[in-house]
């Protein structure tokens, strides 16, 4: 397979006709960092059309948003310093300024579309959030439901409520991880109404069941006898789709105590809440959302992209605009790709790729799975940005004027094991939408 190279004006755009421009920022890409700059181009007035050929990671991750999972203490503080240190972060070359404001204006967005999402009472300081496996994860916002079981608020035990026969939580296991930690837990298994269908339904399933009131009073008839003595209740991350966050009052008020939630298995249900509810925001504020027909390539005239081209039924279509914003993830995204012989490339534009300077492809990881920095292909793969997120040539200049790029598209960090994934998606976008319409000129 070869890398795509950007289509020039000269050559025509398939057999469908071109469309004229009636656009101002398309964004490619539709994850965090997407549906982020979607959103602040239209809140600035702009003409914006989205285009991803799925959604983005936040299916599979748990719904928190993790900015520097490392900090002790303040962590905006420990990002200014990161930054100042590591120009070359993504948090350098956006500005930490950036990073403040991206969380600001996201933690905005979900609650204008009835998300809130909480931090930590000692303001600027990381939450200590329970996984699925019962393990500890630091984070400095997440969803209200599962904010409610930071650990630093918590005194004293916990009840995990598990469904019998569901598979995609085991309410002991989390809790024997606790208990193993030093944190009082305790397991319970309530039925399922017909369990025979649950075993393997989608979490999302689940959720959808708890917008109704006769599900919910079903389960929290089952929880309250055991509640005597705890402290927080603790559900697996599945408590209403449309009704979240009254789920979370109304079972609160039905089992008499604090109620919390703890991610499941993939699909994340926060994941899934905050896709289609700033997905449906964008359609009302009338923005072009295109999900399922991938961009195929750019078309660029000079140094400047004038279009990309979408696959639809029977033929590309070429869609114009001033501004594009790559937000296509990295490695594991397809916003970078690979083949068996070790090349490396950026598939719509292909944009230089920083990327292990090795001999062969066995070299880009260590011997042992786990590590704690990670392997070389993670850390060095991406593309180099200047401060204004323009991608740059091999000469060290934009390789297009109008092209800028977020997330975990961008070299100079991991995403997997840096702990600051979300907080680049929401810093870069934010940074890439003010460049691009020159808000801050």
């Amino acid at each position: 397979m070869s890398p795509n190279k950007p289509v020039r004006s000269a050559t025509p755009a398939g057999n469908g006709a071109s469309r004229a421009k009636d656009t101002d920022v398309i964004v490619i890409g539709a994850g965090l960092a997407g549906l982020m700059a979607a959103v602040h181009a239209t809140n600035a007035g702009a003409r914006v059309r989205l285009i991803a050929q799925g959604w983005g990671q936040q299916l599979v991750t748990p719904g928190w948003i993790s900015v520097c999972d490392r900090a002790e203490d303040d962590v905006i503080a420990e990002v200014r310093g990161h930054a100042a240190l590591h120009p070359e972060h993504p948090y350098g070359r956006a500005g930490d300024d950036a990073m403040v404001a991206g969380l600001d204006s996201f933690r905005a967005a979900a609650a204008a579309v009835g998300l809130p999402y909480d931090q930590r009472k000692k303001d600027g300081h990381n939450m200590r959030l329970i996984t699925m496996l019962g393990a500890v994860q630091r984070a400095m916002i997440a969803p209200r439901g599962i904010a409610a079981g930071d650990l630093t608020e918590v005194s004293g035990p916990l009840l995990i409520v598990g469904f019998a026969g569901w598979r995609d939580f085991y309410a002991e296991l989390t809790a024997a991880n606790l208990r193993r930690q030093g944190i009082e837990a305790r397991a319970i298994e309530v039925q399922l109404p017909d369990p025979d269908r649950w075993w393997d339904r989608w979490p999302g399933d689940l959720a959808r069941e708890f917008d109704a009131a006769p599900f919910r009073e079903s389960i929290a008839q089952q929880v309250t006898p055991h509640v005597q003595g705890m402290e927080r209740v603790g559900f697996p991350a599945v408590l209403g789709m449309n009704e979240y966050p009254h789920t979370l009052d109304d079972l609160k008020q039905k089992i008499g105590r604090p109620v919390f939630e703890v991610p499941t298995l993939p699909a994340s249900v926060a994941g899934v809440r905050l896709s289609d509810r700033l997905r449906c925001w964008l359609l009302r504020q009338g923005v072009r959302v295109q999900i399922g027909h991938p961009v195929t390539h750019g078309v660029v005239e000079g140094r400047r992209c004038i279009g990309v081209e979408v696959a639809s039924l029977g033929h590309p279509t070429l869609f114009r605009a001033d501004h594009f914003i790559l937000a296509t993830g990295g490695l594991y995204n397809g916003g970078i790709q690979t083949d068996e012989r070790g090349r490396v490339w950026e598939p719509l534009f292909n944009l230089p790729v920083a990327a292990p300077e090795v001999e062969s492809r066995a070299e880009w990881y260590h011997d042992d799975l786990l590590i704690k920095r990670g392997h070389p292909v993670h850390r060095q793969t991406g593309l180099r940005v200047n401060t204004q997120l323009q991608p740059l040539d091999a000469a060290g200049d934009p390789a297009l004027e109008n092209v800028y790029a977020t997330g975990q598209l961008l070299a100079g960090f991991n995403p997997l094991t840096d702990g600051c994934a979300e907080g680049i998606a929401l810093a870069t976008a934010y940074k890439a939408v003010r460049t691009a319409l020159e808000l801050d000129a």
